[in-house]
């Protein structure tokens, strides 16, 4: 499999798109499995909710219920180990393409040796997490909450309607946290590439350096260029955990509301006509759903910063692999 041709003019989602092409087959492998979780996760919250609906009856009775939940976390325990094994081999396929690539521009001469140095080693590990985390979390974020909220409209309409209108504060927090985290993102590499550059040209002139006795100067300049990288980590690092806050406090609200709506229904308290009579099975069926619909989420959010942190490298490789003849994919990774 070939990589098809990439566009100039291109921007980077659309490069890291071209880029990645020639291993879709593998990455949507991984993310199959990551939206598969869904299945589990329903097994457990019914699993759950038997359990708990039998209690009353006897505990024989509630066996039946809880046997249910404990093979769905095993099951659950055992694709999550495959995903992140498929993810991890997929990352890797990545990343040996596109070093290949790179070490294909490396002797076009346009960039300095610290570029081609950063491009190479910290462009390319972008890719790592970009590959292995954020697309498998894209992916069953757009594709796992609306399986489980079609479950959870099977045996509650209205609190479907609930965590349809709670999904909102999540999808605009991200992008709002998403334009900030990009800027941010590209200043840091630009930080990253400029120290890489200083050192190892304060490397290569250390027989000069410590001939005029200079040693002094130029550990001042290195330390004002990792200052810099420091302070603009801080701050992709302070925007990323400022927006895992934001959706952990909107995933902490809706699941409450949910508990809130499921119990006055129980207890028959509800300030309005109730639309639908819960029982304690579908109640606790629901309460065990609701985390697992913002779950996919939050683990986005958790992620973002990997895509944020790809896309800021493309620049470098882009310039690093636009004269480079395209050179052909290895097999794909068995799995």
């Amino acid at each position: 499999m070939t990589a098809q041709p990439i566009k100039a003019d291109a921007t980077p989602a659309q490069w890291l798109k071209t880029a990645l092409s020639p291993r879709k087959r593998i990455m949507a492998l991984a993310s199959g499995l990551v939206i598969a979780d869904a299945v589990p996760a329903v097994g457990f919250a019914a699993g759950l909710g038997l359990a708990v609906g039998a209690l009353p009856q006897g505990f024989s009775h509630a066996l039946p219920g809880a046997a249910l939940a404990i093979a769905a976390l095993l099951v659950r325990g055992a694709l999550t180990q495959v995903a992140t094994v498929v993810a991890a081999r997929a990352a890797r396929a990545v990343k040996g393409d596109l070093r290949r690539q790179a070490l294909n521009g490396a002797f076009s001469g346009r960039l300095s040796d610290a570029e081609t140095m950063t491009a190479t080693v910290e462009g390319v590990e972008a890719m790592d997490g970009h590959v292995s985390r954020f697309l498998p979390a894209r992916m069953a974020a757009a594709v796992t909450p609306l399986l489980l909220i079609a479950v959870a409209a099977v045996v509650s309409p209205f609190t479907a309607g609930i965590f349809l209108f709670t999904l909102a504060p999540f999808v605009i927090g991200m992008a709002l946290t998403g334009m900030a985290a990009g800027a941010e993102s590209r200043r840091q590499f630009q930080a990253l590439e400029r120290l890489s550059g200083l050192f190892l040209d304060r490397i290569r002139a250390l027989p000069a350096i410590l001939a005029f006795q200079a040693e002094t100067q130029q550990t001042a300049v290195i330390a004002r260029a990792s200052n810099d990288l420091a302070r603009r980590t801080g701050s992709v690092l302070k925007i990323a955990f400022l927006s895992s806050a934001i959706l952990e406090f909107f995933s902490a609200l809706a699941v409450a509301l949910v508990a809130v709506y499921c119990g006055f229904n129980l207890l028959k308290l509800l300030p309005f006509p109730a639309p639908e009579q819960l029982s304690l099975t579908r109640a606790f069926f629901l309460l065990a759903l609701a985390p697992e619909v913002y779950a996919p989420m939050r683990r986005l959010a958790a992620a973002y910063h990997d895509r944020q942190a790809a896309e800021a490298a493309v620049p470098s490789l882009k310039r690093l692999t636009e004269d480079a003849a395209p050179v052909a994919a290895r097999p794909p990774v068995p799995v």
